[in-house]
This record gives structure tokens, C-alpha cells and sequence, in this order.
């Protein structure tokens, strides 16, 4: 009797452990098609030039938004990216040729929660590359080039207008505008380079008054790491990096102080302008599959939102 009694209870103490388990497998996979129902849900029209498949990318797990590309049928080459509010600004130049880096400026407004392109604003012919975008002091944004920015002045949200171009002031010695970022007390702006370290030189807002902007205008330095196409800043104040080439791209958060990397996260190839959300979210977006790279074997021409604390 007392053996059929201890028998009937391991059965009970099974069951119910293997009716915990079933539940919790369940519950996780619920999380797992909500999370990867929120990143397929693919915003904005496909562009007309190409059939290919999206290609496969590193940390898809982290990913929470996709929308394709504005002025990709048109041949424009997208590279810095902010959010502010719900659009999302993105800057491009166009080029259909791999040997031709330079063309006409175009800045885009879309509707973060459609997709849709609100407006557009085509910049001054000194613009030829538009590497960098940030948001500016008030209702602005600051557009880099190699070696000029632009100082937007946005229209209202509810306007069909993007918005005007309310100065520009050109980047002199050792100042390069290959990308751009942004906090309240002033702005990065950081070099581009293949091979040995570039830097970054952070500014006041007021330098935006000056005709050019030197080295010697800044009120911080640091190295940029090789291959750096983008960055942002954090709620903390911690400085973030987008590398990225043909083949690999890479999330790296800076050490203030030193520019050493403390972090590290694969990306997508391709993978240029970043930027934060108030919910600490990161937007990004890629230039493999433009028409002047759809060559490549990667094709992923979106700007994408992934959580950080889900990276791996």
C-alpha cells in the first residue's frame, strides 16, 4: 500500500513538472513569434529594381522594426539616419555607379509607424555625400559632408514641407563630416577611414556661428575607429559607433574618455547612420542592396530598430 502511494505521487510530482515545463516552452515561443512578428512586419514600398530575398543578418533576434529605404528606385544611396518624434529623418546622395561617391543631396521625412515618405528637401550643390545627419538644438537637424554642414530648420510635423536650409558652414583642416551625432550640450562630427584611425571632434552648438570650423573650435577629440560610418549618443552619455563595409558591420560603444571599445556587436554589412529612441531602442539602416551596391552579396536596404538588450 505504502509503495502504491509513493508511486502515485511521483506520477503526480511528473505531471505536473512536465505540465510547468510545457507551459514555459509555450510561453517562450509565444515571445519568440511576437518578437519576430514586430521585425517582419516590413514597412514602405519594396524597391522596383531588384527581386532578390533579404538576406540573413546577424542579431535578427534584437530586431523590433523594418521599413525599406525612401529614393531607392530613383538611385539614391541612403547614410545617416535620426528620429525625432515619430519620423524618421534619413540622408542620401545619389549615385548608380560604384566608382562615383559623390551626387545630388536628398533628406527624407517617413512616418515611423507606416513607413510612408512625408516629404523630402534637396540640398545645396556643395553637398555631395551627406554621411552625416543629427539632430540639432531645437527643431533642426545638422547634415555633414566631407568637408561643409548644413544647418536644417524643420517644418512642423503637420506640414507638407520637410523644411529649409538655414546655414551652412564649412569644415576646415582636419575636420572631416563623414558622420555626425548629437546631445544637448553639442555635436560630433568624425572621419571616415580605411586604415589607420580617424577622429572625432565634438563642438559646441554655438560653433554653428562661425563661417568654418577647425581643430582647434573643438572642445573634445577622439580616435574613430577605422570603418566608422556612424554614431550616436545614449541616454547615459555613452558614445556608440557604426563600422561597417561590403561584408561585416559592427555596433562598438566607446569609452568616453579614451575611444577603447567596450562593447562590440555584429550588424549588418553595410550599416551606416544610428540612432537612439527615447525608449533606448537603436534605429540604423544599410546601403547593401542600393542601386550602386546591388552588387553585393548582402541586400538589406532598410532602416531597421533593434533592442540593445537583446544584442549579442
Amino acid at each position: 500500500m505504502l509503495v502504491t502511494r509513493r508511486r502515485s505521487k511521483s506520477r503526480a510530482v511528473f505531471r505536473l513538472c512536465r505540465s510547468l515545463i510545457l507551459r514555459a516552452l509555450i510561453v517562450a515561443m509565444l515571445v519568440a513569434v511576437s518578437q519576430e512578428g514586430q521585425a517582419q512586419s516590413l514597412l514602405g514600398a519594396r524597391p522596383e529594381y531588384v527581386t532578390r530575398d533579404l538576406t540573413e543578418i546577424p542579431n535578427a533576434q534584437a530586431l523590433r522594426a523594418t521599413i525599406w529605404l525612401p529614393g531607392l528606385n530613383d538611385g539614391y544611396v541612403p547614410q545617416g539616419i535620426v528620429l525625432i518624434g515619430e519620423r524618421l529623418f534619413v540622408s542620401a546622395y545619389k549615385s548608380t555607379d560604384r566608382k562615383q561617391d559623390r551626387g545630388p543631396c536628398r533628406l527624407f521625412a517617413l512616418d515611423m509607424r507606416t513607413g510612408a515618405t512625408l516629404a523630402h528637401l534637396d540640398l545645396p550643390k556643395a553637398c555631395g555625400h551627406a554621411g552625416g545627419l543629427a539632430k540639432g538644438e531645437g527643431q533642426t537637424l545638422i547634415v555633414t559632408d566631407a568637408r561643409v554642414i548644413f544647418e536644417i530648420e524643420l517644418a512642423g510635423a503637420a506640414e507638407k514641407s520637410l523644411g529649409r536650409v538655414k546655414r551652412a558652414v564649412r569644415l576646415g583642416g582636419g575636420v572631416k563630416g563623414s558622420f555626425a551625432a548629437s546631445d544637448s550640450g553639442g555635436f560630433w562630427i568624425g572621419e571616415y577611414a580605411r586604415s589607420d584611425a580617424g577622429k572625432m571632434f565634438r563642438f559646441s552648438w554655438s560653433a554653428l556661428q562661425k563661417q568654418t570650423l577647425t581643430e582647434a573650435d573643438a572642445v573634445e577629440v577622439l580616435p574613430s575607429p577605422i570603418y566608422a560610418q556612424g554614431a550616436a549618443i545614449d541616454s547615459h552619455g555613452a558614445l556608440w559607433v557604426m563600422r561597417s563595409g561590403s561584408k561585416f558591420g559592427e555596433l562598438v560603444k566607446l569609452d568616453r574618455r579614451t575611444g577603447v571599445a567596450v562593447a562590440r556587436f555584429a550588424m549588418p554589412a553595410g550599416a551606416e547612420g544610428i540612432s537612439f529612441a527615447p525608449d533606448g531602442t537603436l534605429w540604423t539602416l544599410s546601403e547593401a542592396g542600393s542601386q550602386r551596391w546591388s552588387e553585393w552579396a548582402a541586400f538589406y536596404p532598410l532602416a531597421f530598430r533593434f533592442d540593445p538588450k537583446f544584442l549579442r
